[in-house]
Protein backbone atom coordinates (compact mmCIF):
# COMPACT_ATOMS: atom_id res chain seq x y z
CA UNK A 1 0.00 0.00 0.00
CA UNK A 2 2.83 2.44 0.83
CA UNK A 3 4.32 1.74 -2.60
CA UNK A 4 1.09 2.71 -4.37
CA UNK A 5 0.74 5.89 -2.31
CA UNK A 6 4.36 6.75 -3.10
CA UNK A 7 3.74 6.33 -6.83
CA UNK A 8 0.62 8.49 -6.69
CA UNK A 9 2.61 11.11 -4.76
CA UNK A 10 5.29 11.01 -7.49
CA UNK A 11 2.66 11.48 -10.23
CA UNK A 12 1.03 14.40 -8.40
CA UNK A 13 4.45 15.96 -7.72
CA UNK A 14 5.35 15.82 -11.42
CA UNK A 15 2.04 17.38 -12.44
CA UNK A 16 2.19 20.04 -9.75
CA UNK A 17 5.84 20.90 -10.47
CA UNK A 18 5.15 21.39 -14.18
CA UNK A 19 2.12 23.51 -13.37
CA UNK A 20 4.04 25.64 -10.88
CA UNK A 21 6.79 26.29 -13.42
CA UNK A 22 4.12 27.56 -15.82
CA UNK A 23 2.47 29.67 -13.13
CA UNK A 24 5.69 31.26 -11.86
CA UNK A 25 7.79 31.60 -14.98
CA UNK A 26 5.59 31.69 -18.07
CA UNK A 27 3.78 34.78 -19.39
CA UNK A 28 0.24 35.64 -18.40
CA UNK A 29 -0.99 34.87 -21.92
CA UNK A 30 -0.66 31.12 -21.34
CA UNK A 31 -4.11 29.57 -20.83
CA UNK A 32 -3.18 28.09 -17.46
CA UNK A 33 -2.14 31.49 -16.17
CA UNK A 34 -5.29 33.12 -17.53
CA UNK A 35 -7.36 30.49 -15.69
CA UNK A 36 -5.42 31.08 -12.48
CA UNK A 37 -6.11 34.81 -12.72
CA UNK A 38 -9.82 34.12 -13.28
CA UNK A 39 -10.05 31.63 -10.42
CA UNK A 40 -7.87 33.36 -7.85
CA UNK A 41 -8.07 36.92 -9.17
CA UNK A 42 -6.00 39.93 -8.14
CA UNK A 43 -3.31 39.41 -10.81
CA UNK A 44 -2.32 36.13 -9.16
CA UNK A 45 0.05 35.10 -11.95
CA UNK A 46 1.83 38.46 -11.98
CA UNK A 47 2.36 38.20 -8.24
CA UNK A 48 3.86 34.72 -8.67
CA UNK A 49 6.15 35.92 -11.45
CA UNK A 50 7.32 38.82 -9.30
CA UNK A 51 8.49 36.33 -6.64
CA UNK A 52 11.09 34.84 -8.98
CA UNK A 53 11.93 37.93 -11.03
CA UNK A 54 15.40 38.21 -9.45
CA UNK A 55 16.41 34.66 -10.36
CA UNK A 56 18.12 33.67 -13.60
CA UNK A 57 16.30 30.45 -14.44
CA UNK A 58 17.62 28.51 -17.46
CA UNK A 59 15.28 28.41 -20.46
CA UNK A 60 15.12 24.63 -20.53
CA UNK A 61 13.58 24.63 -17.05
CA UNK A 62 10.95 27.18 -18.02
CA UNK A 63 10.09 25.90 -21.49
CA UNK A 64 10.95 22.17 -21.75
CA UNK A 65 10.83 20.72 -18.25
CA UNK A 66 7.06 21.16 -17.69
CA UNK A 67 6.24 19.08 -20.79
CA UNK A 68 8.69 16.42 -19.66
CA UNK A 69 7.21 16.32 -16.15
CA UNK A 70 3.69 15.98 -17.52
CA UNK A 71 4.78 13.22 -19.92
CA UNK A 72 6.51 11.37 -17.09
CA UNK A 73 3.40 11.69 -14.93
CA UNK A 74 1.16 10.38 -17.71
CA UNK A 75 3.36 7.39 -18.56
CA UNK A 76 3.78 6.58 -14.86
CA UNK A 77 0.01 6.83 -14.34
CA UNK A 78 -0.64 4.44 -17.22
CA UNK A 79 1.95 2.01 -15.85
CA UNK A 80 0.38 2.39 -12.39
CA UNK A 81 -3.08 1.56 -13.78
CA UNK A 82 -1.68 -1.55 -15.51
CA UNK A 83 0.18 -2.59 -12.33
CA UNK A 84 3.56 -1.77 -13.88
CA UNK A 85 3.29 -4.53 -16.45
CA UNK A 86 4.25 -3.90 -20.04
CA UNK A 87 2.12 -6.28 -22.05
CA UNK A 88 -0.41 -6.39 -24.87
CA UNK A 89 -2.97 -4.55 -22.72
CA UNK A 90 -0.76 -1.69 -21.57
CA UNK A 91 1.32 -1.09 -24.71
CA UNK A 92 -1.49 0.58 -26.73
CA UNK A 93 -2.12 3.03 -23.88
CA UNK A 94 1.55 3.80 -23.40
CA UNK A 95 2.05 4.20 -27.14
CA UNK A 96 -1.03 6.46 -27.46
CA UNK A 97 0.15 8.74 -24.65
CA UNK A 98 3.65 8.94 -26.07
CA UNK A 99 2.50 9.63 -29.65
CA UNK A 100 -0.07 12.20 -28.49
CA UNK A 101 2.60 14.15 -26.60
CA UNK A 102 4.96 14.04 -29.56
CA UNK A 103 2.23 14.99 -32.06
CA UNK A 104 1.15 17.97 -29.98
CA UNK A 105 4.68 19.32 -30.28
CA UNK A 106 4.96 18.50 -34.00
CA UNK A 107 1.55 20.08 -34.75
CA UNK A 108 2.98 23.35 -33.46
CA UNK A 109 5.36 23.41 -36.44
CA UNK A 110 2.37 23.49 -38.79
CA UNK A 111 0.41 25.91 -36.55
CA UNK A 112 -2.31 23.32 -36.02
CA UNK A 113 -1.92 23.87 -32.28
CA UNK A 114 -0.95 27.12 -30.58
CA UNK A 115 2.57 27.16 -29.30
CA UNK A 116 6.16 27.19 -30.42
CA UNK A 117 7.83 24.04 -31.67
CA UNK A 118 11.05 23.22 -29.86
CA UNK A 119 13.34 20.25 -30.45
CA UNK A 120 14.32 20.35 -26.79
CA UNK A 121 10.69 19.77 -25.85
CA UNK A 122 10.67 16.64 -28.01
CA UNK A 123 13.93 15.40 -26.53
CA UNK A 124 12.80 16.08 -22.96
CA UNK A 125 9.46 14.32 -23.52
CA UNK A 126 11.12 11.27 -25.06
CA UNK A 127 13.57 11.00 -22.16
CA UNK A 128 10.78 11.59 -19.63
CA UNK A 129 8.68 8.79 -21.16
CA UNK A 130 11.65 6.43 -21.21
CA UNK A 131 12.51 6.86 -17.51
CA UNK A 132 9.45 5.13 -16.00
CA UNK A 133 9.41 2.63 -18.88
CA UNK A 134 13.03 1.66 -18.25
CA UNK A 135 12.42 1.17 -14.52
CA UNK A 136 9.37 -0.95 -15.29
CA UNK A 137 11.21 -3.04 -17.88
CA UNK A 138 14.14 -3.52 -15.53
CA UNK A 139 11.86 -4.72 -12.73
CA UNK A 140 9.82 -6.89 -15.08
CA UNK A 141 12.97 -8.63 -16.37
CA UNK A 142 14.36 -8.92 -12.84
CA UNK A 143 11.16 -10.60 -11.61
CA UNK A 144 11.20 -13.11 -14.48
CA UNK A 145 14.77 -14.18 -13.75
CA UNK A 146 14.11 -14.78 -10.05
Amino acid sequence: MKYRIGVLFFIITCLLSGTLIYAFARPGTIYLNQWLDQIVGDNFQQNLSAMISGFDIPGWIIYSLPDALWMMALITLILFIWDFKINSKSIPWIFSAFITGILIEIFQVFHLIRGTFDRNDLLFMIVAACIPLSFTLKNQVKCKTM
